[in-house]
């Protein structure tokens, strides 16, 4: 996975357990992917996956992206609108 990631963020607790994950992946042009932005269940609602996708965001403008894509079930759509995302349409080809 760390071939393709050009860098990842997590959050840990107060025991220093991981509770929060996310990376942003690419080629290493002007596009990344955000990709595996995961939660702990305990420790959802928070705010705190607001604040890991945002970091993501801004080492992405440090590292130079232009455009940062993701996809994301519909369900989560208010909580990629609050991280600053815009909803766009696309595609998707999956193996039959």
């Amino acid at each position: 996975m760390f071939k393709r990631c050009n860098f990842w963020a997590g959050v840990r607790n107060e025991n220093n357990k991981l509770i929060a994950f996310g990376y942003v992946a690419g080629t290493g042009l002007e596009h990344g992917y955000m990709e595996d932005i995961i939660v702990h269940p305990d420790y959802q609602k928070m705010g705190i996956g607001v604040e890991l996708v945002r970091e993501l965001l801004r080492e992405s403008e440090r590292y130079g992206l232009e455009i940062v894509t993701l996809t994301y079930d519909p369900k989560h759509k208010n909580f990629y609108e609050n991280c600053g995302f815009t909803p766009c349409s696309g595609g998707l080809w999956k193996k039959q």
